[in-house]
């Protein structure tokens, strides 16, 4: 054994080495692309010793892990496992001047380090997965995406969860010193938070959205000009089933962006527009849209192959080795998850009435005669809480949003609903949290 042993040693029991790892930066700091990552670590050595290094890595990974109970029977429970552990990327420094250099107790050894801090990783994981070209992940180089975790106990390595962290890990690599049975090297890590830059907060760039369109019919003598508060339940029920009852099919559609911001506002547009009409009908009454439903869906997908390596235990020890191996080729099985948040919003106004303008007939030469527009449109906004993270895509874990849109059409006394989801092609980071 080495000069710093297990505790089963005969000899007297040496402490080992203290190694210690301070960020400059704050606590709360977020990092983004391209920031400066610095600090120092600091060794006191109760014991000459010549290390081999002294190592300090900054570092991303992705590590996924789920458990099933396959257990047949009330005797005994087995548990399959699925594992993934996919590194972004891993930059390392050795902080000795001279390798083998000599430390001696009675000082504190100081050892400065700077990194940056990468946009994207350039690792391929083709072929880890069951299919390669699944839309919800990606198997290509991407950029990084935001610190995330799903689980239960965040940090403890508890099945089932799914975790994106980065951090700087300093080590001591040093012959005979080392910690457990096998002299694992003594280590520190200091977790940092990362979020993505928003490519997409360009005040030029103009507001792309979705169409929804729905085609409604309104079937009612208020439709002569008569006020819908007049028309009587005989009237009505006539209404319903007579062929000469005014008739008037129109279109209501919802524009709903495809991109938002956290902390933002955003917009969103409801519109009216007449299709067709019988001869009947002389007057369209005003519209009123209010919306009843405003829902921020977050959709979180998560992946990972069978860990056939892992034991049949809760645990999922890997038989003869103690710490879980970078995947290889995929395994033959994959295990899938998906999770799904709803945040209500508001939206403002939450209610409005529209009246058709008044315009002129077309090919008329009395400037008097005017018609009905046969369209109109209204705005309204809504705002993506500032604690929304942003979406991504990467290997085994994504993010994506939805927003699901419910108003109430109200048109000559007769209400109608439409409600449309919309699939949001990005939700970008906060401005001044990894926006610009």
């Amino acid at each position: 054994m080495g000069l710093f042993g297990s505790s089963k040693d005969k000899g007297p029991y040496v402490p080992l080495p203290e190694l210690s790892l301070q960020l400059a930066n704050p606590p709360d700091k977020v990092f983004k692309p391209d920031s400066t990552v610095s600090g120092h670590i600091t060794l006191i050595v109760p014991q000459p010793i010549n290390p081999q290094a002294i190592e300090v890595s900054l570092w991303g990974l992705s590590k996924v892990w789920l458990r099933r109970d396959v257990s047949s029977s009330d005797k005994s429970s087995e548990y399959h496992h699925w594992r993934d552990h996919a590194p972004f990327f891993t930059v390392s420094h050795n902080l000795l001047e001279k390798p083998q250099q000599q430390l001696v107790p009675g000082q504190a050894y100081t050892f400065p380090f700077s990194f940056r801090v990468p946009e994207a990783t350039a690792n391929y994981r083709a072929g880890f997965y069951k299919q390669d070209n699944d839309g919800r992940w990606t198997s290509a180089p991407h950029a990084l995406p935001p610190t995330f975790f799903w689980g239960v106990r965040p940090g403890q390595g508890i099945p089932d969860y799914a975790e994106i962290s980065y951090g700087v890990t300093a080590r001591l690599l040093c012959p005979g010193v080392g910690v457990g049975k096998n002299l694992d090297p003594i280590a520190a890590t200091a977790p940092l938070t990362f979020s993505p830059l928003n490519p997409y907060l360009n005040p030029a760039a103009p507001l792309t959205v979705i169409r929804h369109p729905q085609t409604l019919t309104l079937q009612s003598s208020a439709l002569t000009g008569a006020s819908p508060s007049s028309l009587g339940f005989r009237q009505r029920l006539t209404d319903r089933f007579s062929s000469a009852t005014p008739k008037l099919d129109f279109e209501t559609a919802l524009e709903i962006p495809d991109l938002l911001h956290s902390g933002l506002e955003f917009r969103f547009r409801a519109s009216f527009a007449v299709l067709s009409k019988s001869g009947s009908v002389a007057h369209i009454p005003p519209i009123t849209f209010r919306v009843l439903k405003l829902e921020l869906r977050s959709l979180t997908h998560v992946r990972a192959p069978r860990d056939y390596n892992a034991s049949s235990w809760m645990d999922g020890h890997h038989r003869g080795r103690d710490h879980v191996p970078v995947n290889g080729a995929y395994s033959g099985q994959e295990q899938t998850m998906y999770r799904e948040a709803k945040v209500l919003l508001n939206a403002v106004p939450d209610c409005t009435t529209l009246v058709l303008d008044e315009v002129p007939v077309l090919g008329e030469k009395d400037a008097k005669s005017v018609q009905q527009a046969e369209r109109t449109e209204c705005w309204f906004v809504g705002r993506v809480p500032g604690t929304m993270p942003p979406s991504f895509v990467s290997w085994a874990v994504s993010r994506a949003y939805c927003v699901k849109v419910r108003v109430g059409v109200e048109v000559g006394g007769k209400k109608f609903e439409v409600e449309k989801e919309n699939y949001i092609n990005a939700v970008g980071s906060a401005p001044g949290e990894g926006g610009v």
